[in-house]
């Protein structure tokens, strides 16, 4: 394999340019001012999209915490009709036990078991 040798110009001139990066000189105000409009809409492009993630990401949050009230107010809705429909069939059974004179009424206590008399304490 051969070596390769770079005129000693080519080689100065990128020992420069690696030197300028090196130590920030690479962006200059010139280079601003040269490509002023470039450096607007990249800026401007940036925030756009920077913009428009956060509005999607608050957008989400927003979807999930009321995805979470709505089973939530579901799981209330379904337990409220439950107890409205188990108060409605009490009450209409209490007009009908009424209508037949049968003095039997709801007990405000549930009922309990009484223990087996087999069994031993």
């Amino acid at each position: 394999m051969k070596k390769l040798k770079l005129p000693r110009t080519d080689t100065r001139r990128l020992a420069s340019t690696v030197d300028n990066i090196a130590h920030g000189r690479f962006l200059t105000s010139g280079l601003f001012k040269r490509y002023f409009f470039a450096v607007l809409l990249a800026v401007v492009l940036i925030m756009m999209s920077i913009s428009v993630r956060f509005d999607c990401v608050t957008g989400m949050e927003t979807i999930a915490s009321l995805r979470t009230r709505l089973e939530v107010v579901r799981t209330e809705l379904q337990r409220e009709r439950s107890l409205y429909m188990s108060t409605t069939r009490e009450s209409a059974m209490q007009q009908r036990v009424d209508s037949l004179g049968l003095g039997l009424g709801i007990r405000q206590r549930p009922p309990f078991k009484l223990p087996d008399s087999n069994e031993q304490h």
